[in-house]
């Protein structure tokens, strides 16, 4: 596959940057990244021209993909901007073409519900089955049961509050800002947390 140009610019000290270079080596993504902090005088001049010409505040990370640029961590949008689909994608697609007719829409904020999505695969690969990635399972699939997303408080809470507690599903009235959003409260009883020492 061919992908296009792509730079980071970067600070060794900015923990996104880094995250952003780790996704790049993983995916096999050629890129090269210009890390500021490096650099001193006329190169470090130069340098902030260079990257005021595609963003004026010169803030970090910025990454340039072929004509595009994406300013901050924005994981998605970057795998988008280079043409890369991976797992996550998959789940998305199959998750929403599942859960949109009846009514549960993906939060509007494709970065936010990427994160979560990410959650759910690394759930699934810890204890083979996709818990909901904002409460803490206990590793245990019939004591988790009803927090496996989508978990058997989405329906009374986008029901209630236009949102379920991850905010990961939604209603489309939520979307659209046509209900006000608030914090979603814990309907799972305490009972069902898991607490230290919890084992199969």
């Amino acid at each position: 596959m061919n992908f296009p140009k792509v730079t980071l610019y970067s600070l060794t000290t900015c923990t996104y940057c880094a995250a952003i270079k780790k996704m790049l080596a993983d995916l096999n993504i050629p890129h090269q990244f210009k890390d500021a902090d490096l650099l001193e005088g006329t190169e470090r001049q130069e340098l902030l021209e260079e990257l005021r010409t595609i963003n004026l505040k010169c803030s970090f990370p910025t990454t340039r993909i072929g004509e595009k640029t994406v300013i901050g961590f924005k994981v998605q949008e970057i795998k988008e901007a280079i043409g890369i689909r991976t797992e996550v994608d998959e789940l998305h697609d199959q998750l929403k073409k599942v859960n949109e007719p009846e009514g549960y829409f993906f939060n509007k904020d494709k970065e936010r519900t990427y994160d979560l999505l990410r959650g759910l695969l690394t759930n699934n690969d810890r204890y083979g089955y996709m818990a909901c990635p904002c409460r803490l399972p206990a590793g245990n699939r019939r004591t988790d049961e009803d927090i496996i997303c989508p978990c058997i408080y989405r329906e009374p809470d986008v029901r209630d509050y236009g949102a379920c507690f991850c905010a990961l599903y939604v209603s489309e009235d939520w979307n659209n800002g046509l209900i006000e959003h608030q914090e979603v409260p814990e309907r799972r009883p305490s009972s069902d947390a898991p607490s230290a020492g919890v084992e199969d």
